[in-house]
């Protein structure tokens, strides 16, 4: 096959120019250790401007402001509310604490960036959005899955046509985190709504589409310390016109560490392509026995956090919806509860149902 051209600077998240990173202060609500290990070190790397963090324990707020070189720290959301260069909320808290937290920070007129999964029931999360856009406000959810570089050059290639019409798209991720004593293991249906809302999103992002139903199976593993099943099968079915299906599969409780995988394939009519997340294999119909292999640069964590917050600013500078606003969020979390009532229910559940 002809020699195919994909250079990191395509598929990298990368800082938006000076003057909108120098427009909008930042302050993180929420100090714990996915800010400190990804939200934070990426902000530094990317040059955003980050003026205050909060946290309600104290301690870690201090510790990020002093890792970070963040000039304050407080215990109390009102100070970064009423802090007028602050325009963007980074609500990196759990999402059973975020409704309140997020009703306070739209009404003080802030933008918010909130983690994922955005809401533990569907009902909270459209309430939510409304409330945002009633305040006038842009919110984000941080898929910053979306801006991780081996997914970002999937979808790079897909951009480009080099896969032809896309038919099918693949998900196989086997980990473990079925930590006795961790709060994965506490949290109902964790392995779907909370780490598996990455690849459900991510099958919107290459697809382009939503489907319109699911039909999902899990099961308990003996012994397991989670409360809800660490596995999944989810199926997505879209319309027959678009001529495309989805199939994730996450086995988060894989006993035997030299078999955990993670990888994507993409088929199209014009060829295939598999990803793990530092190596991209390409074939392509044209030249059945060559494949290109890339190494991917950049890593998920913390490059993507750069990618999602720099999202965040660039639409807010254009006047425009970033790329996983609110609303369109609703659309993952749809297929996230459509797949909890058919693993419950046995039956392939309808998106429509989900209200």
């Amino acid at each position: 096959m002809g020699h195919l051209e994909l250079r990191p600077e395509e598929y990298r998240p990368a800082p938006p120019p000076e003057e909108i990173r120098k427009r909008f202060g930042i302050g993180l609500v929420g100090c714990g250790n996915i800010a400190r290990s990804a939200h934070l070190p990426a902000y530094r790397d990317f040059g955003y401007r980050v003026l205050a963090c909060c946290d309600i324990v104290a301690e870690h707020a201090e510790l990020a402001a002093r890792q970070f070189g963040i000039p304050k720290w407080t215990t109390r959301l009102e100070e970064l509310l009423e802090d007028p260069d602050i325009q963007v909320i980074d609500l990196a808290v759990h999402a059973a604490q975020r409704p309140p937290l997020v009703e306070q920070i739209a009404r003080a007129g802030k933008h918010i960036l909130s983690q994922k999964p955005f809401a533990l029931s569907f009902a909270e999360a459209r309430r939510m959005v409304e409330l945002c856009e009633q305040a006038g406000v842009t919110l984000m959810i941080n898929q910053q899955a979306r801006w991780a570089p081996a997914h970002r050059a999937l979808k790079v290639l897909l951009e480009r046509g080099v896969l032809g019409h896309l038919y099918s798209v693949l998900h196989l991720n086997r980990s473990f985190q079925d930590v006795p004593g961790s709060w994965f293991v506490a949290m109902e249906h964790f392995n779907i709504l909370d780490h598996g809302i990455h690849y459900i999103d991510l099958s919107r992002y290459y697809t382009g589409l939503t489907p319109l139903r699911v039909k999902a199976t899990t099961t308990m593993v003996p012994g397991q310390a989670a409360v809800s099943p660490m596995i999944y099968t989810i199926l997505c079915e879209y319309a027959p016109e678009a001529q495309v299906m989805s199939t994730l599969h996450f086995n988060n409780i894989v006993q035997g560490p030299q078999l955990r995988r993670y990888e994507w394939f993409l088929d199209g009519t014009l060829g295939s392509a598999a990803a793990s997340q530092t190596e991209l294999v390409v074939s392509l119909k044209d030249a059945p026995y060559e494949k290109q292999v890339f190494a991917i640069q950049g890593r998920w964590f913390p490059d993507a956090f750069g990618g999602s917050m720099g999202e965040m600013l660039t639409a807010l500078a254009e006047g425009r919806q970033p790329q996983t606003s609110g609303r369109d969020n609703l659309n993952s979390l749809k297929i996230a509860y459509a797949a909890i009532e058919s693993s419950r229910t046995g039956r392939t559940v309808e998106l429509a149902e989900i209200t």
